[in-house]
């Protein structure tokens, strides 16, 4: 069975975890194409823990050497704008692999975005994004291989014995929002895995 590995990775805290978690509650998840994927979550850039940028991206060379068929797709997960912060992230990664021809595999995805499933408002924050005068958040976006626009709230913990028909429409909103937001990388990642994958030169 072919294997796709989809590297996942970010800055703390702005939902790389969360969109690991939901492609699949374990290690790899299938897509019913007889095609296993294997998602490769990492610490994420400017983690809370004090984990130094070296340490960081050691783990993240790791998760790359652990894929021997190579990576498939990197996806840099962000939320809010694409600020400095997320450029500064960006560069360090693709300097760290010191091969421009990741940028190629890699899909920039916004988290938090509640109006995902509308092309026109991700198209209009796309082009809003590459009309900022940061030339390099613009090169860094036209480097890449497009934007995935999703929302991945979290499910709000409630005493089953306390749930009221309100809570109940609410967390059936999320679940609805969090499998479009699934179904959704998974049809970018059925189109963009087709080609050979990433390898390392060294």
């Amino acid at each position: 069975m072919e294997i796709n590995n989809i590297l996942v990775i970010g800055i703390t805290g702005n939902g790389k975890s969360a969109l690991a978690n939901l492609l699949t509650n374990t290690d790899e998840f299938r897509d019913g194409k007889k095609v296993k994927y294997r998602i490769i979550d990492n610490i994420g850039f400017g983690d809370t823990n004090k984990i130094s940028e070296e340490e960081i991206l050691l783990k993240i060379g790791e998760g790359i050497y652990s894929a021997k068929e190579g990576i498939n797709q990197v996806l840099f997960v962000f939320a809010g704008r694409f600020g400095p912060e997320q450029v500064v992230a960006f560069d360090t990664f693709k300097k760290f692999i010191s091969e421009s021809g990741i940028t190629k595999f890699t899909t920039l995805v916004r988290t938090n975005f509640p109006n995902f499933k509308d092309e026109k408002a991700c198209e209009k924050d796309r082009q809003d994004l590459l009309k900022e005068e940061n030339k390099d958040l613009r090169e860094t976006i036209n480097s890449c291989n497009g934007i995935i626009y999703v929302d991945n709230p979290p499910i709000p913990e409630i005493d089953e014995e306390e749930m009221d028909s309100d809570d109940e429409r609410e967390k059936s909103e999320i679940m609805e929002k969090k499998q479009a937001s699934r179904e959704k990388v998974l049809n970018h990642l059925a189109e963009n895995c087709r080609q050979e994958p990433y390898k390392l030169k060294k």
